[in-house]
């Protein structure tokens, strides 16, 4: 079952929900498409199968498990944020996918086990409590079906040459984001004492950015959303500044790289 109130896991997104973060959101799910498409790729799925997409956002991965479940199965979307429904919806009509739906809601820790596929991209990261969820999508999960999860590991976000301003904005940042940003790296330990899935497969993914690129500048984006959090902190607004224009000028540069943190999947099946 689903809840539409918060559950105890449930958690405000930090990240926020502005047509700039909607835009963000759109571009990231492009970025891993491919990552996505390989993870799906591996999931062997029953005829008529159902599929849920939990914290789905303003798409997720829909149309990709619209493909994979074929015209006999279903997907469910299921995000707590009422825009990010919304924008769902939208992606939804103007993908023209007939067999998904939305659902404005939380999974429940009872949840029947209704799902062949329950799947979370990029979620954990940005919660106080991912063994709760982890938990309730094993919950969701019937027997013989699959968890797949895909993370974050923010420690192998650095640029090149290194910088002391990214440094102190990294570990700043990581201090005051909300989730646990090597969350990646527990995936498979997650799976396997939390969902109960006895033997738990792994994949990553990342991504090598110059200064042509937005992502370049992500780490400079996520100190801007979060200036109020740095300066309750004890970080000045004066130091800040200064840190995102140093930081700045050298991401400008043609010859700085950045690279991205590794996107760990992991997935496995529920005795």
């Amino acid at each position: 079952m689903t809840r539409s109130a918060p559950a105890p896991h449930s958690s405000t997104y930090l990240l926020g929900s502005s047509t700039a973060e909607h835009r963000r959101l759109l571009a990231q799910g492009d970025l891993l498409r491919e990552a996505a498409r390989s993870l799906l790729s591996r999931l062997p799925l029953p005829d008529q199968a159902r599929a849920i997409d939990v914290g789905c956002g303003p798409q997720g991965i829909l149309d990709l498990l619209s493909d994979k479940v074929g015209p006999r199965g279903t997907v469910v979307g299921l995000d707590n944020d009422e825009q990010m429904i919304t924008w769902a919806r939208e992606s939804i009509a103007n993908l023209s996918l007939p067999n998904v739906s939305t659902t404005l809601g939380t999974l429940s820790g009872d949840s029947e086990p209704a799902f062949d596929l329950t799947h979370c991209r990029l979620l954990l990261i940005n919660s106080a409590d991912p063994e709760a969820i982890v938990a309730s999508m094993a919950a969701a999960t019937r027997p013989g079906g699959w968890i797949a999860v895909q993370e974050y590991d923010w420690a192998t976000w650095q640029c090149d040459p290194p910088h002391p301003a990214w440094d102190t904005l990294k570990t700043l940042l990581a201090s005051v984001f909300g989730g646990d940003v090597h969350i990646g790296a527990r995936l498979p330990s997650l799976l396997r004492d939390v969902a109960g899935c006895p033997y738990v497969h792994t994949m990553a993914h990342t991504f090598y950015w110059r200064a042509v690129n937005p992502y370049q500048r992500l780490l400079l984006h996520f100190a801007g959303l979060f200036g109020e959090r740095l300066h309750g902190r004890g970080l000045d607004p004066h130091t800040l500044a200064t840190l995102t224009r140093e930081l700045g000028d050298h991401l400008a540069h043609p010859a700085t790289v950045v690279r991205e943190s590794l996107l760990v999947q992991a997935w496995g099946r529920k005795p």
